[in-house]
């Protein structure tokens, strides 16, 4: 079955089997893949298969184009295995996999089911804000990307990978972010329970199990 790895900053945060059709792409929610990020266009691609072993893809005129190996399509154009797409701020590739014939819907794996029993990869998590405007909330985290922040400010991601929780930076702005006292960057850092993040004058706790 044919696949696509999403990451951000380096960081896996989506993967997807590719089982219908017609499969579309875009940060608005009635997509089957939804990337939130504002450098997505609401519909930005659709990925179309053609037998068994076909897969195109097909740019339906985003404000940022679609790359395929840094070469930006306008045309449907035939992807190849391990061949790289750049939509926006992520990096999508593309695996093709030999694996009997399925039925159903193209949806995101659940990554907690890739973590072995115990692990940070297989545990709820969940914020609480200490201090801010929505002090007392609880926040469970259960999508692979959450993103949180006030545009001019910081914004940031906590992404749900199989070894556990990580946060980076997505959008930069006049106030910075920070976890445990140390400002967060591009760079993907492993959240462990009881962490403190800070942003737009909020506090806020991280909870894990």
């Amino acid at each position: 079955m044919a696949e696509l790895v999403v990451t951000m900053d380096g960081v896996e945060t989506h993967h997807v089997q590719l089982k219908k059709h017609r499969t579309s792409l875009g940060r608005k929610n009635q997509n089957d893949i939804v990337l939130t990020d504002l450098s997505v266009s609401g519909l930005h691609c659709v990925f179309e298969r053609e037998g068994s072993d076909e897969l195109w893809i097909q740019d339906v005129g985003s404000t940022n184009g679609t790359y395929v190996n840094d070469e930006r399509v306008y045309q449907r154009h035939s992807l190849d295995d391990q061949d790289v797409i750049s939509i926006g701020v992520y990096v999508i590739r593309y695996v093709e996999r030999q694996a009997p014939a399925e039925v159903g819907l193209t949806a995101p794996m659940r990554l907690e089911d890739l973590g072995a029993p115990g692990s940070d990869g297989a545990r709820q998590a969940r914020l609480q804000v200490l201090e801010g405007y929505s002090s007392g909330l609880e926040i469970p985290l259960i999508k692979t990307v959450t993103t949180f922040g006030r545009p001019g400010d910081a914004v940031v991601a906590i992404y749900h990978r199989r070894h556990g929780y990580f946060i980076a930076l997505v959008e930069g702005g006049e106030r910075p972010a920070f976890h445990n006292g140390q400002a967060i960057g591009a760079d993907a850092r492993l959240l462990a329970d009881q962490d403190i993040v800070e942003l737009t004058g909020s506090k806020i706790l991280f909870k894990l199990g």
